[in-house]
């Protein structure tokens, strides 16, 4: 969602860390009775912002341009032991390396984001600069969103783009270069 927002423009933005699992955790008392509010408009800019968006074709020119292409999905996934629901071919796209999106939370606990230390160390393995850029993927280009969301907004770097056709849309092309290691 964070992403989607910020591609029509809409930037006021506040993200629960641990979502309803916090929440809980934290034994926060939950209201019962749901508060009233007055009706209002809401609109999305006509006029998007595509600075965290990367198309098929950017990233086949990435490809071209050995640029730092970051697989979100699971080690099944990238291996082509999977295929999950939409995707044509199992696979991954040419010289993409594997950083699973939930190695950035506390996944099997509270499911906050990790530290920054931790965060800082898990996505060295990129091998990138602040200031390179980035292009991620997953399957549909939400698990992607959040590897986006983390180094943009948490680790600082600077040109992060979501590919936000993912695995689903790549291989649907016969013409695109498909890695398998299966």
């Amino acid at each position: 969602l964070w992403w989607v927002l910020q591609y029509y423009n809409f930037t006021n933005i506040k993200l629960l860390d641990g979502g309803f699992s916090a929440i809980k955790t934290a034994k926060i008392p939950l209201i019962k009775n749901l508060p009233t509010y007055n009706a209002t408009t809401f609109s999305f800019s006509k006029k998007v912002n595509k600075s965290f968006f990367a198309s098929k074709k950017q990233v086949e020119k990435a490809i071209a341009n050995n640029a730092i292409i970051i697989d979100t999905r699971t080690t099944e996934e990238y291996l082509g032991k999977t295929l999950k629901k939409g995707a044509f071919v199992k696979g991954k796209i040419p010289k993409s390396q594997l950083l699973d999106w939930a190695k950035a939370i506390n996944y099997a606990g509270d499911k906050k984001l990790k530290n920054s230390l931790e965060l800082e160390k898990i996505y060295a393995k990129m091998g990138a600069k602040k200031s390179d850029t980035i292009y991620v993927y997953c399957h549909s280009g939400v698990r992607s969103a959040h590897t986006t969301f983390v180094l943009t907004q948490l680790l600082g770097y600077k040109h992060v783009l979501n590919y936000d056709g993912s695995w689903t849309e790549w291989s649907y092309f016969k013409n695109l270069a498909l890695k398998k290691d299966n």
